[in-house]
């Protein structure tokens, strides 16, 4: 009897036996979902206790040929042809179909939130989606380990794959599943890490958060992403389209505070967690990771002042490790402005003491509140019972304010000053080891911060000191080490410092930011659009109880500066001279 490929052949073909009678020789030994599609779903049902929706395509443009999940419906290619290795069958068609149709099915099962895409590009998307692919993967084969050597044998990729950023993909792909496999690479081993430090997967926000940061890792290894070829070479993985349909953005944009996409022991050094995995086995947690290797990612919205309304979910911010410097320039700093800092100690002090309030209407008090003695006089002559709180007690009024300084570290701070020696860096810089010094000294909770950034989608914000740290070697060397690059995208940076200012649990709450130009960003035309984003910012800041100032450091900045912050809520400030006049008036302002 003559094979469906012998048929064809002599019908079409005749006699020649060219490259059609190859691609007919391959559907001969291609398994038709049709013969098998009741099995699988048996096979399925088994698993999961529940039915799946299955459906076929004939791989159309539009849709590809990798299987894929729409509406939590399973669809999959006519035809699966056999994997072959070296001309030898290495899986069949049923298998590929019984290993696509249970990866698909983990989706389904696991994947319970889909991504916001708004604000991540498609080399951020494929690392997530490869994450995310390990993480339904691993939570299946806890509950049915015979899944794993269904997976495991599709992926082929070894160390010696290095030239494109798809080899990459699939290194990574195979080493989150196959703890057996050996790859060497820092970028590889680094992904394996941050998997494999998670306690719970239960929740997909794990895999955003290590999919951005591994692929804002693998910036270093210079290597461009293509969207069309980079892709995983497993043909039993789908395209994972499920994880970015109908991202809810108005839940989103509803949020107060912004959405830090990892809530994990690995990230927040806590005990959060989104459920209890169930199948840990006692003895096996492992540490968390230093903070210092992961950056926190935050997404946060942006105001198009074309539009008059808010794009939510559109800044990816992340924090980075501050670097550090040499002790000595902090040292250098307080040396040479020694009577500075005793100048500017004695101002806050005597802000700090200065003035006293009264309490009255006390029964037991420190002296008698006249007033109030002569009041009860009068109803005594009256036959009226007298008020018995005729004491009163004096307090000494002091200051309750946190402070937060946000320093703009773009590359333009590298410039020198007009008709100086030292660049805006520099002064910056002192700027921010005075402020430290004094306020360290009067015992106001403060931090230091800063940010750059490069496009939307990369804002870059940098702890050199956090609120309750203390001001020794630590915050001192980061302060030495901070460096001016990239851009200004004002709005996200004061959204995130909103952010701590808010935890905090002061009366008075001040943003101080150190800037020596407007906004400004790679992806951004004309200057109205980062301005208002900004101004947005502050007023938003202003809502929940936070008062913004700003120091400039570019001798024009009065006109884009007042508009962002208000007439009356920012100094431009050239030398570090002016820097005691200038701090107390701000200090008296808000202390008060």
């Amino acid at each position: 009897m003559k094979s469906v490929f012998d048929r064809l052949w002599q019908k079409y073909f005749g006699k020649s036996r060219g490259k059609h009678a190859a691609i007919l020789q391959k559907e001969d030994h291609a398994t038709r979902l049709a013969d098998v599609q009741r099995r699988i779903g048996i096979y399925l049902h088994a698993l999961w206790g529940c039915d799946f929706a299955i459906k076929s395509f004939e791989g159309k443009k539009s849709e590809g040929n990798r299987p894929y999940v729409k509406k939590r419906i399973i669809h999959l290619p006519v035809f699966c042809c056999d994997f072959t290795l070296g001309g030898v069958t290495h899986i069949t068609g049923l298998e590929n179909y019984r290993a696509a149709f249970a990866h698909a099915a983990a989706h389904i099962m696991y994947t319970k939130h889909p991504f916001p895409a708004e604000a991540i590009d498609q080399w951020q998307k494929a690392m997530i989606a490869t994450v995310e692919d390990a993480r339904v993967e691993t939570l299946s084969i806890r509950r049915f380990p015979g899944l794993k050597q269904l997976w495991q044998r599709q992926h082929t990729a070894t160390p010696l794959q290095k030239d494109s950023a798809g080899d990459y993909l699939n290194r990574l792909a195979r080493a989150l599943l196959d703890e057996t496999y050996r790859d060497d690479d820092p970028w590889i081993c680094l992904g394996r890490e941050l998997f494999s430090s998670v306690d719970n997967l239960e929740s997909n926000k794990i895999s955003l958060d290590i999919g951005l940061a591994l692929a804002h890792a693998f910036s270093d290894k210079k290597i461009k992403f293509n969207p069309r070829s980079d892709t995983l070479s497993a043909p039993y993985r789908d395209d994972n389209r499920c994880l970015w349909e109908l991202a809810d953005t108005d839940a989103i944009k509803a949020q107060d505070l912004p959405t830090a996409f990892f809530h994990s022991k690995l990230l927040l050094g806590n005990n959060e967690f989104s459920g209890k995995d169930e199948n840990r086995k006692p003895g096996t947690d492992k540490k968390p990771l230093n903070q210092g290797s992961l950056p926190k990612t935050y997404i946060y919205p942006e105001w198009d002042f074309r539009s008059q309304t808010e794009t939510p979910s559109w800044v990816t911010l992340r924090e980075t490790a501050a670097r550090s410097g040499d002790l000595r320039v902090v040292d250098n700093i307080v040396a040479q402005n020694g009577h500075l800092i005793s100048r500017m100690k004695n101002l806050l002090h005597a802000i700090q003491y200065s003035g006293v309030r009264r309490i009255r209407k006390l029964e037991e008090g420190d002296e008698i509140d006249i007033n109030a003695a002569i009041r009860s006089f009068i109803d005594i002559r009256q036959g009226v019972q007298p008020d018995p709180r005729i004491m009163m007690r004096s307090v000494r009024k002091t200051r309750d304010i946190s402070v937060l300084v946000l320093l703009d570290l773009s590359n333009s701070t590298n410039q020198r000053i007009n008709g100086q020696e030292q660049t805006v860096l520099e002064l910056a810089r002192q700027i921010c080891v005075l402020f430290a010094e004094v306020i360290e000294t009067v015992g106001d909770p403060f931090a230091i911060h800063g940010f750059c950034s490069k496009s939307r989608h990369n804002v870059e914000y940098f702890r050199f000191k956090d609120f309750g740290q203390p001001y020794d070697d630590v915050p001192k060397a980061k302060i030495a080490g901070m460096t001016g690059q990239r851009a200004t995208r004002m709005g996200a940076a004061v959204r995130h410092a909103t952010y701590y200012l808010n935890q905090q649990p002061s009366g008075k709450k001040l943003l101080m930011f150190i800037t020596d130009g407007e906004p400004d960003d790679v992806d951004v035309q004309g200057r109205q659009y980062l301005r208002q984003d900004a101004k947005m910012a502050v007023k938003d800041a202003g809502r929940r109880g936070i008062h913004t100032y700003c120091i400039g450091l570019d001798p024009d900045a009065d006109q884009y500066v007042s508009q962002i912050f208000g007439a009356r809520n920012y100094i431009v400030l050239d030398h570090v001279k002016c820097l005691p006049e200038k701090m107390l008036r701000i200090y008296a302002a808000l202390s008060h």
